[in-house]
């Protein structure tokens, strides 16, 4: 409403200066050197009206002409832009859609059009990559690199590359570069802790950890949990170097990380009886299997005295169940130690206390010892055998692959500290495999590749 009444005002004031002008036209002389002319002001106002709309005009059809002119116009180069972005599009589409050899012609009559940008490069890079021409893949990723705004993409593809043909050196060297200028992308933090592991760089692991954690990148109960799986790692190798005080103190600070980890309280009891003092060393086994109790345990407690006879290790296994009666592990080194002493009907009464039904395997093998040597029918025994499950063993968080000791790598998956203390329950997580995708750049962490492996 406010601007009709603006524009009938705007109306009403040029006619009435029309009209005011043309009952008072009034004179207007210009002398300019020896001319004169004579005219109205009326017809001074006309001529500059006309002057204005005809620049005016001029100026629209200079600009409709730098617009609108093929080839050199902005129209066309907007057009012409535009048809690259589609074709751009559609390449990513096909890509998506698995169709690599369409992606690949889309792409290439896009960067035809489209100025050189860091898209172009990535998508073609894609292409090739799942085309399986790594050599194009490598040159774009490579060119990206080169690139301001698409560097750490580049250095995402070249490290994923040298990953994938086992140049962990040349990959660990372009993830150092691309921390050194990213310090807080999540994909250059995870992959240069997973590279840090895979050489060995248990130090260089250790602060990578450390700015992961920084960072929010992992809970921090698994943080705590694969620190102390490094500082482990530090520790066997100061071990396997003869540094025995360094290696104590790794030792000691992983256990204090993590009170459960068996193979940090092996290692530092190897150490005091390296050091004569086998007194220390039954103490450290006692309390960690006090926390939970493991077969690695059991061996280096088995070791303490290689001399005693039956009944002594009797009163040794009795002493170390008590610390943890309630497991079954507990149960079957005190049936164990009985049934190699020939104490039969010993044994039989131990592993009368175990519940039928919800025993593992290898509590019932030692039971069908037991019924043989004492005469008795197995029967009952081998029924509950069939169906009894398996004891507990290092599992793969990851794949479920099993072991029977730790490792800091996976043997299946490589994965990183993904070993955890269970039975198997039959359902196997999948397999993570290494996200090389660099269009996914926010994608979930990379894994560790297969490397040196600390066992205990």
């Amino acid at each position: 409403m406010l601007r009709i009444l603006i524009f009938f005002v705007f109306v009403f004031t040029v006619a009435f200066g029309a009209v005011w002008l043309a009952d008072n036209p009034g004179n207007v002389t210009i002398d300019f050197q020896s001319y004169r002319v004579d005219t109205s002001f009326a017809a001074i106002i006309a001529f500059i009206s006309g002057l204005v709309l005809l620049t005016g005009g001029l100026v629209w059809l200079v600009g409709y002409m730098r617009r609108e002119l093929p080839v050199i116009g902005t129209n066309s180069a907007v057009k012409r832009q535009s048809r690259g972005l589609k074709l751009l599009n559609q390449s990513l589409v096909a890509l998506s859609a698995g169709d690599h050899k369409l992606a690949g012609r889309l792409v290439a009559q896009a960067e035809a059009i489209l100025p050189p940008q860091p898209m172009v490069h990535l998508i073609a890079a894609e292409t090739a990559s799942r085309g399986g021409d790594y050599d194009s893949a490598k040159k774009r990723y490579k060119a990206l690199e080169e690139s301001d705004d698409g560097r750490l993409l580049g250095l995402r593809g070249l490290v994923n590359e040298a990953r994938r043909i086992g140049h962990s050196n040349e990959a660990l060297r372009l993830a150092r570069i691309a921390f050194d200028e990213n310090r807080k992308s999540p994909w250059v933090l995870k992959t240069l802790f997973a590279l840090e592991v895979d050489a060995g760089n248990w130090s260089e692991a250790e602060a990578a950890l450390d700015k992961v954690a920084k960072e929010g990148l992992l809970d921090k109960d698994l943080v705590t949990r694969h620190r102390g799986a490094l500082i482990y790692a530090v520790a066997m190798e100061a071990s396997l170097k003869g540094a025995n005080s360094e290696a104590q103190k790794g030792f000691k600070k992983a256990l204090s990380l993590r009170p459960e980890f068996a193979p940090a309280a092996v290692g530092l009891a190897n150490l005091e009886v390296k050091n004569g003092n086998a007194r220390k060393a039954e103490k450290i086994i006692l309390d960690a299997w006090g926390v939970a109790p493991r077969p690695s345990l059991l061996t280096q407690y088995k070791s303490l005295d290689a001399h005693e006879n039956a009944q002594d290790w009797i009163k040794r296994a009795q002493k170390l169940a008590d610390r943890r009666p309630e497991s079954d592990q507990s149960t079957l080194i005190v049936a164990n130690a009985l049934y190699e002493a020939d104490d039969f009907a010993g044994a039989q009464a131990k592993l009368g206390e175990t519940t039928t039904g919800k025993r593992p395997k290898e509590i019932i093998q030692l039971a069908l010892k037991v019924a043989h040597a004492l005469g008795d029918s197995p029967d009952a025994l081998e029924s509950e055998l069939a169906n009894a499950p398996a004891g507990d063993a290092w599992h793969c968080n990851d794949c479920g692959y099993a072991e029977p000791v730790w490792s800091i790598l996976c043997k299946s998956c490589g994965g990183f500290d993904t070993l955890f203390w269970r039975s198997d329950d039959g359902q196997r997580r999948g397999q993570r495999a290494d996200d090389t995708s660099t269009i996914a750049i926010l994608a979930a962490e990379e894994t560790a590749p297969t490397a040196i492996s600390y066992e205990q």
